[in-house]
Formats: C-alpha cells, sequence, structure tokens
C-alpha cells in the first residue's frame, strides 16, 4: 500500500524537509503545525488563544486535503512552550474536540522559535 505524502497548497510551504501530513489507508499523520498563516506570517504574538485557533485551523486543513477532520483524529500530542498558557490553550482546543475527544499528551517545550507558543500534531483514522 503507498503512502501519500503532502504539503497541502492550503497551508503554508515547510520550512525544512519535511512533509506535513502522511496517509496510508486508513491512517493518518500529522507534522507538527504551528500558528503560521497561508503567507508564513505568525498569527497571535503572545496570545496563546489566537495561536492555538491558527494551529488547530490548519491541522484542519491538513486533514481536510486526505479526506478528513478533526472528528477522526485518535490522538494529538500539544506543545506549548510556557505551562502557564494551559489553560487558555485548553479553552480553545476544548472548542474542537468537546464532543470526540481524543487522547492527548501535553508536554512543555522549547518551540523552534520563541514567538511561537503552541504546536501541535495529530493521528487520525478514517473508517473504511
Amino acid at each position: 500500500m503507498d503512502i501519500q505524502r503532502l504539503n497541502p497548497e492550503s497551508l503554508p510551504k515547510p520550512a525544512a524537509s519535511y512533509c506535513q501530513i502522511t496517509r496510508r489507508g486508513s491512517i493518518i499523520t500529522t507534522a507538527g503545525f504551528v500558528s503560521i498563516d497561508k503567507d508564513g506570517k505568525l498569527v497571535g504574538k503572545n496570545d496563546i488563544r489566537v495561536q492555538t485557533r491558527q494551529t488547530i485551523e490548519n491541522l484542519k486543513l491538513a486533514l481536510e486535503s486526505v479526506g478528513a477532520g478533526i472528528k477522526d483524529v485518535m490522538q494529538t500530542i500539544v506543545y506549548i512552550s510556557d505551562m502557564v498558557d494551559y489553560k487558555g490553550m485548553n479553552e480553545i482546543y476544548n472548542e474542537y474536540f468537546s464532543g470526540h475527544p481524543p487522547t492527548r499528551a501535553t508536554v512543555k517545550a522549547e518551540l523552534v522559535l520563541p514567538t511561537m507558543l503552541i504546536e501541535i500534531q495529530a493521528i487520525a483514522v478514517l473508517d473504511e
């Protein structure tokens, strides 16, 4: 079975050598998404709620490019640069995942740029 490796046109081009989403059969994995818009600009400087929303919107676009959606997400890993932002991140995260929460790990991490407050990666599974 072939693996689809995609960098959807609806998302900013990756700054390094990686693909943003892969699909093999019904299994989908994503790279870590951050709060970057289509033009490669950071959205929501110093605002965890705005960055979380943009990050999840980027994740949604990636999932849609392979025929999936937020409801198909089985697991997420949330990387957050400062745990003081946990409550604000969780507030927005719950707007997207409240009816069908996936398993989740939340990890305090130093992200690629100090202006990035959050990164989220996911695993999704489609019904066959």
